[in-house]
């Protein structure tokens, strides 16, 4: 088996190197080319272990890192590889395991991983985020084979690998094992934070509830010259405190005192941001927790990209970081407040988002309008309509005119929960406080009246917005359009869409294509038959006719459907193959078969289409 891959020469330009991977794996297994202009393309067979090496670098650039095809064009190369059998370089299994462990792919980076030779080299930054990848997630058999590798091989341990390895061992096996992994590592580990690791290993013994473990593995670490801090000596006497054992807490307190050193800042904040370049976000989360709820100090920079990060997995725990913040008199960000907002809304937690939102305006949070249209739209979206209300009028009350998309925010909730009568009069306020709507406003209400069927107060809507001189777009006119053919208003729909064509002819012919859907909704063929022969000739309407001529067929309206292609035939014939074409194409979903084979038939009579029998045995096949 031969499957060709296509690699961009040196000095390609490093976009149009994706653009040709890209191809490359949407292509099928004869081979690729790309036609970017100004590629040196080279064709060369899987079998050439130097060339899919190569190729896979080029696959797994930093530069494509983020891009959503990544993954599984990694996937699909490594597959294709192993189909045909290609025996890979150790540096290949190297690439394929650090990329699939960026990818969060812990299992697959293992078995490439397992398969490089112990003659090879092994980077330590992969054995350790892959050691602490594999320990977080449970897997810590696997996690100790590498482990046991890593210290056979003398590969240097970091505090990420080492450290949230021993605590999650810990953690599921209790102190003993805990003791094992320390005294391996007693003369070894110079890049291990030692002060930190202690503290890691104390938290997991005391989430487990494995509170004497915790003690006691915090006096065998200092005897070892482990140094436990202060933070660590905290967590430890926290967990007695909750158990209810003050004698103990006391005494643990009075060893703090006494033996604990000073948490260094910069080693926490430097282990914490290497926890997050290791997609670590759990294990970030429970250290951030034990330095804030010990309220020992933190960067906001760091509290910043800590909070986006938790979020994903912990809203919960991101409220109380930026909680924490707040606390200190200092203020998130505007990216990791949208960031948390966001996940507050996907977990639908608006009165948390209330409450949280309460201290940052008791604290002067909100110094200008784009502060507070971030609270309103958040809340608006949240549901919390009248919480929002009250912020515009605080805006009102500081002086400071709420801009249009504050108001639209919350017209969008009112509209949203069926709040017509406050809608209604935050629109009265909009001109009273001189605030003019935009196309957005107008489309929120124009689209709510249409859902609801109050054509007049649509219309007098879409009236005034020609008065106001804002012009519509496709979401007014198709929401106008729909709702006059629900109410069989043909002619006023007519006078609606002639308007669009006069506005934009392009717009018209999007406008034009749901105003077919809509009159044969309703069964008004001949008044599409009339609107759609009426239409001038800058206006494109191929899809359009597709679409009525399909309607005509389904309904077995099939001589209406014939005098309509005498007229494409007439009228359009630039366009009229491809009509038929098209057609033709989307008659395989017709409801019935009779009317489609009589349309055929006749198109096949004038010699319109030819060949009709396999395409009709097809026809009767789909309908068998």
């Amino acid at each position: 088996m031969r499957i060709f891959f296509e690699i961009s020469c040196p000095g390609s330009e490093p976009r149009e190197n994706a653009r040709v991977l890209e191809d490359l794996e949407e292509g099928d297994e004869a081979g690729c080319t790309t036609r970017k202009k100004g590629l040196a393309p080279l064709a060369v067979a899987v079998g050439d272990k130097r060339a899919f090496h190569a190729h896979l670098e080029s696959l797994v650039a930093p530069f494509r890192a983020a891009h959503p095809a990544t993954l599984p064009s990694l996937l699909a190369a490594l597959s294709r590889a192993r189909a045909a059998g290609l025996p890979l370089l150790p540096a290949t299994r190297v690439l394929a395991a650090s990329a699939l462990l960026r990818h969060g792919r812990p299992p697959d980076a293992l078995a490439h991983f397992s398969l490089v030779p112990d003659s090879a080299a092994l980077p330590a930054p992969l054995c350790n985020s892959l050691l602490a990848a594999l320990a977080a997630s449970g897997s810590l058999v696997p996690a100790r084979k590498v482990f046991d590798r890593m210290i056979g091989r003398a590969i240097e341990l970091d505090t990420v690998g080492f450290g949230v390895f021993v605590k999650n061992v810990g953690r599921r096996y209790g102190l003993a094992e805990v003791s094992q992994l320390v005294q391996a590592m007693h003369h070894r580990g110079n890049r291990v934070d030692r002060s930190v690791v202690a503290l890691m290993v104390a938290d997991g013994l005391c989430r487990e509830g494995r509170i004497e473990d915790a003690w006691q593995a915090l006096e065998e670490m200092r005897l070892q010259g482990w140094k436990p801090d202060f933070v660590a000596y905290r967590v430890v006497s926290e967990a007695f405190k909750s158990a209810g054992r003050a004698e103990e807490e006391g005494r643990i307190l009075k060893q703090k005192r006494k033996l604990g050193v000073a948490p260094r800042k910069e080693d926490y904040r430097e282990f914490v941001l290497a926890l997050l370049s290791n997609r670590q976000i759990g294990e970030a989360k429970e250290i951030a927790e034990a330095i804030v709820l010990g309220d020992f100090p933190i960067d906001d920079d760091l509290l910043n990209e800590l909070i986006c990060s938790v979020s994903e997995i912990d809203v919960d725990a991101a409220v109380m970081f930026c909680k924490f913040m707040v606390g200190k008199e200092r203020f998130p960000s505007s990216d990791m407040l949208i960031r948390l907002c966001e996940s507050l809304c996907k977990h639908r937690k608006g009165d948390d988002m209330w409450e949280f939102f309460r201290v940052l305006l008791d604290k002067g949070y909100c110094t200008n309008v784009r502060d507070y249209h971030l609270v309103v739209s958040f809340l608006g979206k949240v549901g919390k309509v009248r919480e929002a209300y009250d912020v515009l009028k605080e805006v009102k009350r500081k002086r400071l005119e709420p801009d249009i998309s504050s108001y639209n925010s919350l017209m969008e909730a009112l509209c949203r929960k069926n709040l017509l009568r406050p809608a209604k009069k935050l629109w009265d306020e909009m001109f009273t406080s001189g605030c003019s709507p935009n196309l957005q406003t107008y489309n929120i209400l124009i689209t709510k009246f249409a859902e609801i069927n109050e054509s007049e107060q649509a219309q007098q809507l879409f009236d005034h917005m020609f008065h106001k001189g804002v012009s519509p777009d496709g979401t007014t006119y198709t929401s106008v359009i729909n709702m006059l053919c629900q109410e069989k208003k043909y002619e006023q729909a007519v006078e609606i869409f002639t308007k669009c064509v006069m506005q934009d002819p392009e717009l018209a012919s999007s406008v034009l294509t749901v105003f077919m859907l809509a009159l044969c909704k309703q069964g008004n063929y001949k008044g599409a038959l009339g609107v759609i022969s009426c239409v001038p000739s800058n206006v494109e309407s191929v899809n359009s006719h597709v679409i009525l001529l399909k309607c005509l067929t389904d309904v077995g309206e099939v001589d209406l459907a014939i005098e309509h292609i005498k007229s494409i035939r007439s009228n359009f014939s630039s366009s009229f193959q491809i009509i038929i074409n098209e057609l033709m194409a989307s008659l395989s979903t017709s409801a019935s078969l009779e009317p489609v084979t009589r349309l055929i038939s006749y198109l096949n009579s004038q010699g319109i289409v030819h060949d009709v029998g396999p395409w009709i045995g097809l026809i009767e096949d789909s309908y068998a």
